[in-house]
């Protein structure tokens, strides 16, 4: 069942290729009627756990031992990712059909592989798939820009494949010298035997901070984590809704699944070590994010620094090693994805429409396009931390866990760069839609059926998931609970760093059985 969740998006690639001859349109009609087929495919193997585990032998690593094998699972974690991929593919092909002129077809394409290796990146469980998974994706991303994109579109489109290539170069380095040492190249087998390594020399200290290292840029570039973010505001503004939708929603969660997955539990003992030294770093991107959103005109250069912050808060709850800031990881990253990709989506119907995104550029909207203001102002509101949507429960669980795992003044700093987004918010939403009119702007048309229908269930989702949060809590629990595990046990060899206990009413979530 796992092959055929991954198969089918690229399967829906290559049918969407050759369906209907030159009726560009038609076949964007197939490739989003496949991409929601998809989704509700991965949904129903969520909920009924029925995605076991595959294991193939593929080849041997060249120069090694190694045998590398095609190995698919999901777990937890892997899998609301996976129905967060799924979902947000359809709705970026809906979403975008006005927007990409004639070549929908392509674009349709070049959305379909890139849920493909998405879902490859998130279901492999061997390190050479996931790495082959995870460059390729950059693939499909850069022709989205290339082709779609704003008037800069080829150097960001460079800025961000030199960027993001060139960091995960030093992984594949890393990758090999672990095959090469452990014969190995399973994930779990992996982890199991570096501990082996370590005690026996093979794996010295100076060795081991480089492989420590590797890893770290290959994910901290995707996320991106300060300093690696330069590509990302420039790369966001060029990005066709579509593939911002993809980007920003999808794509940057995988760099922090990447921290999950592969940093923690493989170097656990350096990032106890360094874990001031990557929450400082959040800390950065969370105040710098939102005070270079506030200083914003180009409103999806300010949605891209803002997702540097909101990730940036991310990043010190996991290293802050308590778990309730763990429990709300998952779900901040599923509520962000949610609500940008809904103020991505409703920016690109205004700049397709105009042809303008300055915040100076629109005024007086909410009587001319009251469904746009409406949805816009939900959606800003969801990113904002409103109460009751799932922005509201990751961010609470985060400084919540931040304060009782990494100190009072590191929430108190986060939480006050939280409040700055909301600033910055509203600020877009009184000039835009209570500002002073532009009489340029009489004629503008307000949304379409299909545009609203694009946008409408990510706000659902996201007021669903910030009143009933448990499913994504009790199946990640279990995974999230053993990077605690491995994190304290660390600790313990090093300064004696005291890690909090989670709190009563974070531990049945965490406790919880998984549900892949």
């Amino acid at each position: 069942m796992l092959y055929a969740l991954l198969a089918a998006p690229l399967l829906a690639a290559l049918l969407t290729v050759f369906a209907s001859g030159k009726d560009s349109e038609s076949s964007f009609r197939i490739g989003f009627v496949l991409s929601l087929a998809i989704a509700v495919f991965g949904s129903a193997l969520v909920l009924c756990n029925a995605g076991q585990p595959v294991t193939v032998p593929w080849f041997t690593m060249w120069g090694t031992s190694a045998t590398v094998h095609f190995s698919l699972g999901a777990n937890g974690l892997s899998a609301w990712l996976i129905q967060l991929v799924t979902w947000l593919t359809p709705v970026a092909l809906l979403g975008s059909r006005g927007l990409v002129g004639g070549r929908m077809r392509e674009f349709a394409v070049a959305i379909l592989a890139m849920e493909g290796l998405m879902i490859g990146s998130l279901l492999a469980r061997d390190l050479v798939v996931f790495y082959v998974f995870y460059e390729a994706m950059l693939v499909p991303m850069v022709v989205l820009i290339c082709v779609y994109g704003g008037a800069e579109r080829r150097s960001a489109a460079l800025w961000f494949f030199l960027y993001t290539m060139l960091g995960s170069v030093f992984m594949l380095v890393g990758i090999w010298w672990l095959a090469d040492k452990t014969g190995k190249t399973d994930i779990a087998d992996v982890i199991a035997a570096l501990p082996a390594l370590r005690q026996d020399g093979t794996l010295g200290p100076h060795a081991d901070m480089l492989l420590f290292l590797a890893f770290v840029l290959a994910f901290a570039v995707k996320v991106p984590l300060v300093p690696l973010h330069s590509w990302q505001a420039r790369t966001y503004a060029e990005t066709p809704a579509g593939g911002a939708v993809m980007l920003a929603g999808a794509m940057a969660k995988i760099g922090i699944y990447g921290f999950l997955v592969f940093v923690l539990p493989m170097f656990p003992a350096q990032c106890a070590q360094y874990a001031m030294v990557f929450i400082v770093l959040g800390l950065i991107g969370v105040v710098g994010g939102a005070l270079a959103a506030l200083a914003q005109d180009d409103i999806k250069r300010m949605l891209a620094y803002s997702s540097l912050s909101h990730l940036g808060l991310v990043m010190v709850g996991i290293f802050s090693f308590h778990q309730a800031a763990l429990a709300g990881v998952p779900v901040q990253m599923i509520a962000h994805g949610l609500s940008v990709a809904a103020l991505f989506l409703l920016v690109g119907y205004l700049e397709g429409r105009t042809a303008n995104r300055g915040i100076d550029d629109f005024g007086g909207l909410a009587g001319r396009t009251p469904l746009l203001a409406v949805l816009f102002v939900v959606a800003a509101l969801a990113s904002a931390a409103l109460p009751g949507t799932g922005n509201f429960v990751g961010e609470f669980l985060l400084l919540f866990g931040t304060y009782a795992g990494a100190g009072a003044t590191v929430a108190v700093v986060a939480g006050l760069a939280v409040i700055l987004g909301v600033v910055y918010l509203l600020r877009v939403i009184q000039r835009w839609f209570y500002g002073q009119r532009h009489p340029s702007l009489d004629r503008l048309a307000d949304l379409g059926a299909g545009e609203a229908l694009a946008v409408i269930p990510l706000l659902l989702a996201s007021f669903a998931l910030g009143f009933y949060p448990k499913p994504i809590t009790a199946q990640t629990g279990p995974v999230l609970e053993a990077l605690v595990k491995s994190a304290r046990a660390a600790n313990d060899t090093l300064h004696g760093l005291k890690l909090a206990d989670a709190p009563k009413a974070a531990a049945p979530a965490a406790a919880a059985p998984a549900g892949t």
